[in-house]
């Protein structure tokens, strides 16, 4: 950047308080005073190397052509309003050259932008006796220059800010512009920079996994981006709905789903994981399993009935995803085509109000007369998918205390070839073997938390030793049988090595 840019720019931008720099002068603020007061113009931004992109720490754009043509109204008619002030952070990188980053006022300034790349056009008004009402830029460029004119030495209020970190503004966008925004959790969420929000991200928006392809639902004249695989009922209004969709299953996953969720705990544990000494501070460890579990999703949701498919919603999709994961952990490998009609089956005759199943069970944790089936998919605390699972686990016979499944879930949903699964005598007594302690981390273990697993994987097939056989069944925590995955012994050992090392 030339010294007459610099020069140019020092025109439209005023501070408190600058320091001068060597054919620079008044450009950045003091090192002791990094927020500074000061205004842009329009002409300004639109030609400044400005990064107006969605960052970590910012939703998706959700502003509507009539909330863009509001905003150019305010600038040129109701100029007694102002638009809100915005917040800029200045990047240096190499020695004299700088580039800038909205913090805060995306959405206000990419909406004059794609006015100025003729995205939309005015809304009706009428400006020092014209009528500009419908023209878009170039029109107005054209007709009334003046006016044109207006827009681009239009000045916004702004702070901007030299010297922050990426962790340091994404606070600042959390922490102190939050008290004036309308942010979901999730917003909150994946402004915990770290690799783990960034899969999350990646794997729901920017390079999305199959299961979360959109495409575009037609109805009359109106069109709107819907996902392919789950119910149109599944709302996406670009606030980041499928990241918070994909990180409360995970969380779920990965800290036991019988215990529910709540958005504070969810923030708190990606603080924490994303912390210095957090578990996916190098790395999402986990991915594989995650991708797994989704690829799984992938085959369930195809599977269902065309007629339940308006009843995959958030709630639910997550809820059929995780107990059909649940059964296969434990006895074998569901078959989608069997278990989502079963799932539903369920679902349908604990809802009837008239047949009334529900009245004669009561809610798992509180004890109250259990609500209609359909009624408990409205909240993930422990109490809703308790219940719900607790009668899933009545339906397909499943022993909530001993984990076994009698023949109704053998025969039907599972494909319960019990060679893929150890027998719960032979976990028992290869517990007892090991000194009731877990085989992987060598800690005592409970006898209502044990899961036969195998050492050299099934997946890796019989001439590598994957065999369903009393000398491939090591125990281990169910937790960390979920985490295993494909993964033989030795390589999940080393992994838990490499862990506690870091």
């Amino acid at each position: 950047m030339s010294n007459g840019d610099y020069f140019k720019m020092t025109i439209f931008i005023s501070c408190e308080r600058t320091k001068d720099m060597p054919g620079m002068p008044g450009l950045l603020g003091t090192a002791e005073v990094q927020c500074n007061n000061g205004d842009v113009s329009v002409d300004w931004l639109h030609n400044a190397n400005i990064n107006t992109q969605n960052r970590a720490y910012q939703r998706e754009k959700v502003t509507t052509e009539y909330w863009k043509q509001q905003l150019m109204l305010t600038i040129l008619y109701n100029t007694f309003a102002g638009i809100p002030e915005i917040h800029i952070r200045v990047i240096e990188g190499a020695p004299g050259i700088y580039r800038f980053e909205l913090i805060d006022g995306q959405q206000r300034v990419t909406a004059v932008f794609d006015f100025l790349n003729g995205d939309f056009a005015l809304p009706p008004m009428v400006v020092d006796g014209c009528d500009i009402g419908g023209m878009n830029v170039d029109e107005l460029r054209e007709t009334y220059p003046a006016i044109y004119d207006r827009i681009m030495q239009y000045r916004l209020t702004c702070k901007w800010y030299e010297g922050l970190t990426d962790l340091q503004t994404a606070y600042l966008f959390i922490e102190v512009l939050n008290n004036t925004n309308d942010m979901k959790s999730q917003e909150i969420r994946n402004a915990v920079l770290g690799f783990y929000s960034k899969y999350v991200r990646n794997t729901a928006r920017y390079e999305p996994h199959e299961l979360f392809t959109r495409v575009i639902e037609k109805s009359g004249k109106k069109e709107k981006t819907v996902l392919k695989y789950f119910s149109s009922g599944f709302k996406l209004a670009g606030r980041m709905e499928v990241d918070e969709w994909l990180s409360e299953l995970l969380y779920l996953k990965l800290n036991g789903v019988r215990k529910g969720i709540s958005q504070q705990k969810h923030i708190e544990w990606i603080k924490k994981i994303s912390s210095p000494n957090g578990e996916y501070i190098n790395k999402f460890t986990d991915q594989k399993m995650s991708d797994d579990l989704l690829n799984f999703a992938l085959n369930l949701f195809k599977a269902t009935p065309k007629k339940f498919k308006v009843k995959l919603n958030s709630m639910t999709s997550m809820m059929i995803l995780l107990y059909a994961d649940d059964m296969r952990q434990r006895f074998g490998n569901v078959i989608p085509e069997k278990f989502v009609p079963a799932f539903f089956d369920v679902y349908t005759r604990w809802s009837d109000t008239k047949e009334k199943l529900y009245m004669n069970e009561i809610m798992l944790i509180n004890k109250k007369q259990m609500e209609p089936f359909d009624q408990l998919f409205g909240g993930k605390n422990s109490n809703a998918i308790g219940t719900i699972f607790k009668v899933l686990d009545m339906e397909f016979g499943v022993n909530p205390l001993t984990g076994d499944a009698d023949r109704r879930a053998e025969v039907g949903i599972l494909d319960m070839d019990m060679r893929k699964t150890f027998n719960r005598v032979d976990i028992i007594k290869k517990w007892q073997e090991q000194g009731a302690l877990c085989y992987y981390t060598g800690e005592p273990i409970e006898e209502d938390n044990l899961a036969g697993d195998h050492f050299i994987p099934r997946s890796w097939g019989i001439a590598q030793g994957g065999v369903t056989e009393y000398d491939n069944l090591v125990v281990c925590s169910k937790n960390l049988n979920n985490k295993k995955s494909n993964m033989s012994g030795d390589e999940f050992k080393e992994m838990l090595k490499t862990k506690e090392a870091a």
